[in-house]
């Protein structure tokens, strides 16, 4: 498996528009690859936060947010940010490929990048994130549900070979 920063795409493009105008004292970007999506949150929230498995080699937005070498979110404690988000690597694979894209054989990687950031955002908070049609909604949705979240679609495109979606999860009456 290679281990090099995912580089910004019609994908991150996507998820940095549906998280315009968000605001806040806490946001984390789980996976936060080459840092773009970090850097535009930083300018929003007090203390913005990304993860990955690979130190970013862009060094332009080191300055904006902070960045943690840790899997998921596996270094923070429970309910601590008012915004989780991710564009994890979600094409379907072997487990042989680039770490940055293979989402598993059962797109394992979107589910548990789900489960942490369900884990560690607020009560009051929302988890924003993005999927490809290979995803089984449902499932998802099923996630969200079982932790007190709803789940809904917040911005789709249809790309060249897949469709991009991206969605929120938040507790139902205790966002404004």
């Amino acid at each position: 498996m290679s281990g090099s920063p995912y580089i910004s795409s019609e994908d991150s493009a996507l998820l940095r528009r549906a998280l315009e105008g968000r605001t806040g004292a806490a946001c984390l970007e789980i996976g936060a690859g080459n840092g773009g999506t970090l850097a535009a949150l930083s300018k929003r929230y007090g203390t913005a936060v990304g993860t990955d498995l690979v130190a970013p080699d862009m060094k332009d937005w080191s300055d904006a947010a902070d960045f943690v070498l840790a899997d998921r979110a596996s270094c923070f404690r429970d309910g601590f940010f008012d915004l989780v988000t991710f564009n994890p690597p979600y094409l379907a694979g072997k487990g042989a490929g680039d770490l940055a894209v293979d989402g598993g054989e059962a797109l394992e990687a979107p589910r548990s990048f789900l489960s942490e950031a369900l884990r560690t955002v607020k009560d009051d908070g929302a988890v924003v994130f993005l999927l490809n049609h290979e995803a089984i909604v449902s499932d998802y949705q099923d996630m969200c549900r079982r932790r007190g979240f709803a789940m809904s679609l917040v911005i789709s495109e249809r790309g060249f070979f897949e469709e991009l979606s991206v969605y929120e999860a938040s507790r139902p009456g205790l966002r404004d």
